[in-house]
């Protein structure tokens, strides 16, 4: 087996994370774990995939960030400024 294929998330792994990143991408507040993990099986670690969801969104425009216990999805840092420069023209 190519060593690629072994770091690939099973398709059920895969669809945990895909249910996390709907409800993190449709909140308009930051979400508890204990909330995420009503959506999830009882089995799941919650933690482990938020993590997960985080490196994958580190080196993109927004990324996954806990804020006081609660996750959610935030413009990267380094882009901050196309906001802010937005809110000022408008």
């Amino acid at each position: 087996m190519p060593p690629n294929v072994a770091q690939l998330p099973s398709a059920d792994r895969r669809e945990q994370l895909r249910i996390l990143e709907a409800l993190l991408f449709a909140a308009s507040e930051p979400m508890a774990e204990s909330f995420l993990s009503q959506h999830l099986r009882s089995s799941d670690d919650v933690a482990a995939l938020l993590e997960e969801l985080k490196g994958f969104y580190a080196s993109r425009g927004v990324n996954l960030v806990r804020v006081a216990d609660k996750w959610m999805f935030r413009t990267a840092e380094d882009l901050a400024y196309l906001l802010a420069r937005h809110a000022v023209e408008e």
